[in-house]
């Protein structure tokens, strides 16, 4: 009778045990993403979530303690189709339940979300251009987390001193807010490290038909075409007209996937195309890791986009630690401090107050690649400018 009693009473404790470390287990912080995962600009936010997934492994094996217990992440996905009003309905189905933290690619899509996030107190992480449009002290609780128009301050020093030939730059964008930021922060960037602009084209995102565009553009003469806002499919498709009607000079891209670039544009129509802030190929052992193991799940070559979205939600997981709280407006003001040394580019960190503010950029070195012969290959990482040379590089 006595070893029943024990029994029992073992069994109860493995079972009170096993409650315990099952309530730990599931005490998740949900973050809501808005990301664009059909349309014309679906590898963009494919990659994207096939990097945060892959994030959320290494976090949930320790966890994040806050307040003494243990957090894991977890994410759930809405397709924004890069709708300016599916993002708001996507919006809506996040707060109906009760999620406080997002994370959102694509200008034209984050930019209407956050007058309502900063008054429903959520913490806003978007991935994508947008300027004073998503950060600025009217928006304390919106970050931009990828460098994004930014990039071309470092990108365009050291462009400037690389190719001294390259005198005048005609910029290409979307019609929309990411397209129309991108242009304005470009030519400034341009026109502040001696060079000249000589044109402005915009198009339609998800246009199939570039001839237009590129003979305007050809006709300038430019030295350097600067796709600017434009993404996937449209920088592929820009890149093939500007060949096809004659234009022989440089061009760059930004947010690229260099393989479909190729595929789209061939071979030979995008040799020699740079690739801003575009990590090509690993530079140290976490990005040769990450970068066999996209190719062994998904094949390669590995998106920028990928290696864009790895980090952030670590720097969110150190500012919740730092916060002690899931309150999104401690945990905003906690994310302003955090400095993230190992990122895959080097040191991260939150910024760009000369330009905002206040600190609602992720700041970090701006890795530069150029397309030989079909293969993207690492060219130079261009330092990220002191908020000092950004404000001179941004002046009107």
């Amino acid at each position: 009778m006595q070893s029943k009693i024990i029994g029992a009473a073992s069994s109860l404790l493995i079972l009170s045990m096993f409650l315990a470390v099952s309530q730990a287990a599931s005490k998740e912080l949900t973050i809501g993403v808005n990301f664009v995962l059909s349309g014309p600009a679906a590898a963009m936010g494919i990659a994207g979530q096939r990097s945060l997934n892959h994030t959320l492994e290494e976090i949930n094996k320790n966890g994040i303690m806050i307040q003494g217990e243990k957090y894991t992440l977890k994410m759930f996905y809405l397709d924004s189709k890069y709708v300016p009003a599916e993002s708001l309905v996507n919006l809506e189905k996040f707060l109906d339940q009760g999620i406080r933290f997002i994370i959102t690619q694509g200008t034209g899509v984050s930019v209407p979300m956050v007058d309502r996030t900063n008054q429903a107190k959520v913490l806003q992480l978007s991935g994508c251009s947008g300027s004073d449009h998503l950060t600025n002290a009217k928006y304390p609780l919106s970050f931009r987390i990828v460098p994004c128009n930014e990039a071309a301050f470092g990108m365009y020093m050291w462009l400037a001193k690389q190719y001294p030939n390259i005198k005048t730059v005609a910029h290409v964008n979307p019609s929309d807010e990411a397209g129309f930021t991108e242009s304005d922060t470009r030519t400034k960037a341009v026109k502040n490290v001696g060079l000249k602009n000589v044109g402005n084209e915009f198009f339609r995102r998800g246009d199939k038909d570039f001839m237009p565009v590129a003979t305007k553009v050809a006709a300038l003469k430019p030295d350097l075409v600067d796709l600017g806002g434009s993404v996937s499919t449209d920088e592929a498709l820009a890149v093939k007209a500007l060949r096809e009607v004659g234009y022989k000079g440089m061009i760059v891209i930004s947010y690229s996937d260099p393989g479909a670039v190729v595929e789209v544009a061939g071979v030979e129509n995008s040799e020699g195309v740079l690739l801003c802030n575009t990590l090509t190929e690993p530079q140290n052992p976490k990005t040769k890791e990450l970068q066999d193991w996209y190719i062994k799940n998904f094949g390669g070559p590995v998106p920028g986009l990928f290696y864009d979205m790895w980090d952030p939600p670590f720097m969110l997981a150190e500012a919740l630690k730092k916060a002690n709280s899931v309150d999104p407006v401690k945990v905003a003001e906690a994310l302003r401090t955090v400095v993230r040394p190992n990122s895959l580019f080097g040191e991260m960190y939150v910024d760009l107050e000369s330009l905002y503010g206040l600190k609602s950029t992720f700041c970090r070195p701006i890795p530069i690649g150029i397309i030989k012969k079909g293969k993207p290959t690492h060219l130079f990482t261009a330092p990220w400018p002191s908020d000092a040379q950004v404000a001179k590089l941004n002046a009107n």
